[in-house]
């Protein structure tokens, strides 16, 4: 076996150091599920001795010709201990049930958390994916390792508990008993250890099926891409993938299947050779030395329960040690370590003005070995306005990546003010930034919270003012319930869609109630229809007044509007300068306006000509 595939398989935290994060989220959160946990065993243990005693007594009593009053007094007993006890074990757990629900629901919150304020560049990490999709399952379902391991530990104490009892037992009965018992045993624990390892070992090829799978599955339920599968005819090119893909699901579910037949029977024979042999040692016994009916059905059952014991830690102990496997993963994905400074970092600079600057700055995606951004060097003062224009792939929404600190470069450093943004709370620089993505998100929430991004102490005059500046008054003003009309359909079934254009603009609003000192837009734009897109421009000034602001866009008749415009090329800024001064120069992008300027010269003829 490989070095690589050797670590890639060992987890990275061990049993203890696992199962103590499990109980420092118990006693965290919810102590009384350990307290109700040593009850539970306490009355298990108390339930089991009662009814291995039972019927050993009974048969004693009968032995002895005991009286009716007697019999019926020693049944009633070991029935009513056992009845009692069972009574309060099913009690305990089904109160401790719902604690158990509620810290699994806290082990992922942790995982929600840690997926919210994660570094923006574990987004674009396959291996980061591998270990969310790793921790999400093992807190998936009620018998998963955030729940399932505390039904593990309550058998497994009980087990150890009886195992302990039994074993005193067998032990006065002959040592001989007690030694072949454990080494057979031994052997099945090595043999069953290896065998319940393979689905960790192949975790990685399980869950790319997995995800390939349900995503496939799932495809032609989803809204996004109804129009593509119905235009285009891809039912039965989706539906011929998926079953691809569940075929080999099928296909890992044989492998698995046989790999666990054959640990199967192995057990069975060591089953089978460990049981015969203890009988046979306490049959010589019996007849060699004589004893009761009722001793004999104690030891007998004794010799039954040790192997159902040592049975069920080795079987607890593997279920066990399977679960903190699954734990290790939810540590991992935890602890996976942040490249951005979420701590204390340095203070930003108590000023209004902010001067962003890019020294030597490259960039590569992970996996790829072409620099999206190659050496650039580029300064923008407060209240710029730069456009950053260039044809697809150039860099241009990767530059505006690393200016906003989602992403931090290779090589070179990006400075807010002369300090590197490396040293500042990363949150905290975050908050300088007011963006509009060419592609974003909508939630199911209201448009009031949506603006805000905030669901309490919404400013609804402010919300209706960026209403106002984004153009989209009228709009939400013809919606059911205006600005609290929900957005959406997935959560509200009377939630509203809105067009392509109007969620620009409602995104628009959002970026300028946030109100940050820069003002980030890319291809703003791009769902407008050129009258909206005039009616843009016009307020563009307006909306980026005292403000710093990044504007991409692919029609450069807008970048007119911009003190500044970069024309990038190949990851680097090929021609820099005002619109007059780069169609003067008469370079790429005046070549690159022209070709568009015809564009639409020539389709407004033909219009005019009909």
């Amino acid at each position: 076996m490989s070095k690589e595939k050797e670590n890639r398989e060992k987890p990275q935290y061990g049993m203890l150091k696992c199962l103590g994060y499990f109980f420092s989220r118990a006693l965290k959160y919810r102590p009384e599920t350990v307290i109700l946990l040593f009850f539970q065993i306490l009355f298990n243990v108390s339930s089991a001795v009662f009814g291995f005693y039972m019927s050993p007594m009974i048969l004693s009593r009968l032995e002895n010709h005991s009286t009716a009053q007697e019999l019926i007094l020693t049944a009633a007993f070991f029935i009513g201990g056992c009845f009692i006890s069972d009574a309060l074990v099913n009690y305990i757990g089904s109160v401790k049930c719902a604690y158990q629900i509620e810290l699994r629901s806290k082990i992922l919150q942790e995982i929600s958390d840690k997926l919210a304020t994660t570094s923006y560049c574990h987004c674009l990490d396959n291996k980061y994916l591998r270990a969310v999709e790793r921790a999400g399952g093992a807190c998936s379902d009620n018998i998963s390792a955030a729940e399932g391991t505390w039904h593990t530990l309550q058998n497994l104490s009980v087990n150890i508990v009886m195992f302990v009892f039994f074993t005193a037992m067998l032990t006065y009965i002959h040592p001989l008993v007690f030694a072949v018992t454990i080494v057979l045993s031994v052997a099945d624990f090595a043999i069953s250890s290896y065998v319940y390892k393979y689905n960790y070992r192949h975790r990685e090829e399980l869950a790319h099926i997995d995800r390939q799978a349900w995503y496939l599955q799932g495809l032609p339920g989803q809204l996004s891409v109804a129009k593509d599968i119905r235009l285009f005819g891809l039912a039965s090119w989706i539906n011929r993938l998926t079953d691809k893909a569940f075929a080999a699901k099928e296909a890992y579910a044989r492998k698995e299947h046989r790999f666990y037949l054959i640990g199967t029977f192995s057990s069975m024979i060591i089953e089978f050779l460990r049981s015969g042999a203890v009988i046979f040692i306490l049959l010589k016994m019996c007849l060699e030395n004589g004893m009761s009916a009722a001793e004999f059905m104690l030891y007998f059952s004794a010799v039954n329960s040790f192997n159902g014991q040592f049975s069920g830690i080795l079987n607890n102990f593997l279920d066990l040690k399977n679960k903190c496997l699954d734990f290790s993963c939810i540590l991992e994905f935890l602890n996976y370590p942040e490249p951005f400074n979420f701590g204390e970092g340095e203070k930003l600079p108590d000023s209004y003005t902010y001067e962003i600057k890019l020294e030597n700055v490259s960039y590569t995606y992970p996996e790829s070995d072409k620099k999206i951004i190659d050496g650039m060097n580029l300064t923008v003062k407060q209240g710029e306005k730069v456009a950053i224009v260039g044809l697809n792939g150039a860099g241009k929404t990767t530059l505006i990546k690393l200016i906003t600190g989602l992403l931090d470069p290779d090589e070179g450093r990006v400075l807010l003010n002369g300090i590197d943004i490396k040293k500042f709370n990363r949150a905290e620089y975050y908050k300088l930034f007011s963006a509009v993505f060419q592609h974003f998100n909508m939630y199911d929430i209201t448009v009031a919270e949506t603006v805000a991004q905030s669901a309490e102490d919404i400013d609804l005059p402010r919300v209706r003012d960026c209403l106002e500046k984004a153009g989209l008054t009228k709009a939400v003003d013809d919606l059911p319930e205006g600005i609290n009309t929900h957005l959406g359909r997935e959560v509200y079934l009377d939630g509203v869609v809105l067009s392509g254009g109007q969620t620009q603009r409602l995104m628009l609003a959002r970026a300028l109630y946030k109100n940050g000192s820069v003002l980030v837009l890319d291809e703003p734009t791009a769902a407008l229809d050129p009258l909206a897109e005039r009616d843009m421009y016009e307020k563009y000034n307006s909306m980026a007044e005292g403000k710093t602001s990044l504007f991409i866009s692919h029609r450069l008749a807008s970048t007119q509007f911009c003190d500044r415009i970069l024309y990038l090329r190949d990851g680097k800024i090929a021609e820099e300068g005002t619109h007059e001064a780069l169609l003067k120069r008469g370079g790429e992008y005046a070549e690159l306006f022209q070709v568009q300027a015809r564009y639409y010269r020539e389709n407004f003829n033909k219009e005019e000509a009909f």
